[in-house]
C-alpha cells in the first residue's frame, strides 16, 4: 500500500475546511497521511513592516503564531485534533510553498479548496489553482463542496495518449471510495490542432472517435453501457452539462503536459472549469510522450497508490 500522504493546502476559509475534510477522507481510505499546509506571506510583511520600528522576527511570529490559531479555528472540527496539529505554516508563496512540500514528501495528491472568499484566504484562490495545475506532477483535486459517501466518479476522455492512463487511475480512485463511475467523451469539431489522418472506410473524425472508444477504450471500463456516454457538442459546456445531469461528485479531467497540447487543453477546457466548478475537479497530470500526433478534446485521474 502506498505510504505517501495526501497535502491539503489549507487558509482560514470554509471552502479550505472542506478541502481539508475531503483530504482527510481520501487518507484514511487510502490508509495514508493527512497532512496540512498554509502558506503566510512573511516577504510582504516585512516590507510593510520595515522602517516602523517593529522587531520582524517577533512581528513574523506574531503573523505565524495568528495565521496558525485561525486555520485550526477553521478546521477543528472537521478532521481529527492528531491532524489538525500537524499543521505546517511557511512563508513564501502558496504555490511555491505547496511546490516545496509536495517533493519533500512524496505526496500523492494535493486537495485545495474551489471558490475562495475570504481575506485570509484569497491566497487559493483563482491564480494559485492554476499556477499549481500547470506546475504539479501529482493529481490535485479542488473541491467543490464536500464528499458524500461513495461519491459519483465521472471521467472525462479523449483519443490522446492519455485516455488510457486516465481510465485505469479514475477507476482506481473511484475504487477507493467505492464509487460509481461514468465516462464521457465529448466530440467536438478540431480547431487549431493537426487533422486525424482517416484510414479508408472512415468518413469523418467523428466515425473515427467511435472507432476508436467502441474499439480500445470502453473494454477498459468494467461500467454498463450506458454509463459509457458519447455526446456532441462545446466540450467545456457539455462536459459540466453531464456532470449536472448525472449529479457527479467529482469530474476527473487531465494535464497534458507543457507543450500544444497542454496549452489546448488547460486553456481551453480545465482552466474554464476550475473557474466554474461544476462539481469537485479532479485534474491529473499525464507526460506528454516524445511525439503526440492526435488531437486532444477532453480530460483525465491517477490512482492513489
Amino acid at each position: 500500500m502506498s505510504t505517501r500522504p495526501i497535502v491539503v493546502g489549507v487558509d482560514g476559509s470554509p471552502e479550505s475546511a472542506t478541502a481539508a475534510e475531503a483530504g482527510w477522507q481520501l487518507a484514511q481510505a487510502g490508509g495514508v497521511s493527512c497532512q496540512l499546509v498554509h502558506a503566510l506571506p512573511g516577504a510582504r510583511s516585512a516590507f510593510e513592516m520595515a522602517g516602523a520600528g517593529v522587531v520582524l522576527e517577533d512581528f513574523e511570529l506574531a503573523l505565524r503564531t495568528r495565521a496558525r490559531t485561525e486555520v485550526l479555528a477553521a478546521i477543528r472540527d472537521r478532521v481529527p485534533s492528531r491532524v489538525a496539529d500537524q499543521l505546517i505554516v511557511r512563508e513564501g508563496r502558496p504555490a511555491a510553498v505547496l511546490q516545496e512540500l509536495l517533493s519533500h514528501t512524496n505526496a500523492h495528491t494535493l486537495v485545495l479548496g474551489g471558490k475562495h472568499h475570504s481575506t485570509l484566504g484569497r491566497w487559493l484562490g483563482g491564480s494559485t489553482v492554476h499556477q499549481v495545475v500547470r506546475g504539479i506532477n501529482v493529481p490535485l483535486l479542488v473541491t467543490a463542496g464536500g464528499l458524500p459517501h461513495r461519491p459519483r466518479v465521472m471521467v472525462a476522455i479523449d483519443m490522446s495518449h492519455a485516455a488510457r492512463e486516465t481510465i485505469q487511475r479514475a477507476l482506481a480512485f473511484a475504487a477507493l471510495l467505492g464509487s460509481p463511475v461514468r465516462a464521457l467523451h465529448v466530440i467536438e469539431e478540431a480547431r487549431d490542432v493537426p487533422k486525424v489522418i482517416l484510414r479508408p472506410g472512415i468518413l469523418n473524425y467523428e466515425d473515427w472517435c467511435r472507432e476508436r472508444l467502441v474499439r480500445d477504450l470502453w473494454p477498459l471500463l468494467p461500467v454498463p453501457d450506458n454509463h459509457k456516454v458519447i455526446r456532441r457538442g462545446p466540450v467545456v459546456e457539455t462536459i459540466a452539462a453531464e456532470a449536472a445531469a448525472w449529479g457527479a461528485d467529482v469530474l476527473v479531467l487531465g494535464s497534458h503536459g507543457k507543450g500544444w497540447v497542454d496549452r489546448l487543453l488547460i486553456g481551453s477546457v480545465t482552466e474554464t472549469l476550475l473557474n466554474d466548478l461544476p462539481a469537485s475537479v479532479l485534474v491529473v497530470p499525464v507526460r506528454v510522450p516524445a511525439r503526440e500526433t492526435i488531437p486532444v478534446r477532453a480530460g483525465t485521474f491517477a490512482a492513489l497508490g
